[in-house]
């Protein structure tokens, strides 16, 4: 018995392929037929929304102000618009960190086939920097003040529609479901048939079929960020996929990183920030904010079991 009091007979799950990974929905509630076709509007809105967001597809918004920001301001739609802001506040907050505009450093990185020498990375991080973007307002444009900028929504793209998709069911009046956009981001929506929040667990990166640790949370987004997945691989060595704005260099340091917030955007931004700035930097930001939690997963040594460093709200929220 669900402690909202719905009546609830079916549970469905059902995932499609957006973003780069499987975005999947389990909904709860009396009736398989609504809660499938409030799934099939929500798969739909996710499809327009990676449209207007991916670098990949030469049409998309993005795609557009990469190619011609830089010559003349390019007008993007509201909802873009918005998630640009959100990203310049962002940055700032995590004093540069988090930032889309370190698409031509992630472009560079992923094509390579030897190490960038740093004359090459000096040239691509003259171009990074949100200072760099002029966003107006009065007509929702986007200029580039210098140019071969390259914006990137990876970092933020699937907490975004993670939200968007949330909305989308809370509209349906579902009360109870679980969003997930791939391994990124996840919104435990309401309570779980007999529990009172979803346990979410977090695996170790150096061994996938084991959890570290588990996390109960309901109404809140967890998302995380790590190396230990997606890398790009030069004469042999492994380098993170996730781009230090401010050196230029693929992270190393941190095996994992959590943020635990309300908003899924910001949660799938700052556990980007989190994996970037480090522990000490996370544990000051979660203490100054006080909405915000962290999983840190550290290892001392190669060879050295991982540490679980929990922070902030999740200092006080169930796990093992």
């Amino acid at each position: 018995m669900l402690h909202s009091g719905m009546s609830v007979d079916t549970m469905i799950r059902i995932s499609r392929a957006f973003m780069g990974c499987e975005f999947e929905l389990v909904l709860t509630g009396a009736e398989k037929a609504y809660l499938t076709d409030a799934a099939e509007e929500a798969f739909e809105l996710v499809r327009r929304l990676e449209e207007d967001l991916s670098v990949f597809i030469p049409t998309s918004e993005i795609a557009e102000v990469n190619a011609l920001a830089d010559q003349h301001p390019v007008i993007v739609s509201p909802r873009v618009f918005r998630l640009l802001q959100k990203a310049a506040e962002l940055s700032a907050e995590t004093e540069g960190a988090f930032d889309i505009t370190a698409g031509a450093l992630v472009k560079l990185w992923s094509s390579a086939e030897s190490v960038p020498n740093q004359d090459a990375l000096d040239a691509v991080r003259a171009t990074t920097g949100m200072q760099f973007v002029h966003l107006n307002e009065r007509n929702n444009s986007v200029e580039f003040t210098k140019p071969g900028m390259r914006i990137d929504l990876g970092a933020i793209g699937k907490g975004f529609a993670a939200a968007e998709v949330v909305q989308v069911l809370r509209d349906a009046r579902i009360e109870t479901a679980l969003v997930a956009a791939g391994t990124s981001t996840l919104y435990p929506l309401g309570f779980p048939p007999d529990a009172d929040a979803w346990t979410v667990g977090v695996r170790n990166p150096l061994m996938n079929n084991e959890r570290l640790t588990t996390v109960k949370i309901r109404d809140q987004a967890f998302s995380t960020s790590g190396s230990h997945e997606r890398f790009v691989e030069i004469d042999g060595v492994r380098y993170s996929h996730i781009i230090d704005p401010m050196t230029g260099w693929p992270v190393k340091g941190l095996l994992l990183a959590c943020a635990l917030v309300d908003d899924p955007i910001e949660s799938d931004a700052l556990s980007t920030a989190f994996f970037i700035n480090g522990l000490e930097w996370t544990r000051a930001y979660c203490q100054a904010r006080g909405d915000v939690g962290a999983i840190i997963v550290t290892q001392e040594q190669p060879g050295d079991d991982p540490v679980v460093h929990r922070i902030g709200t999740l200092q006080d929220i169930g796990g093992a």
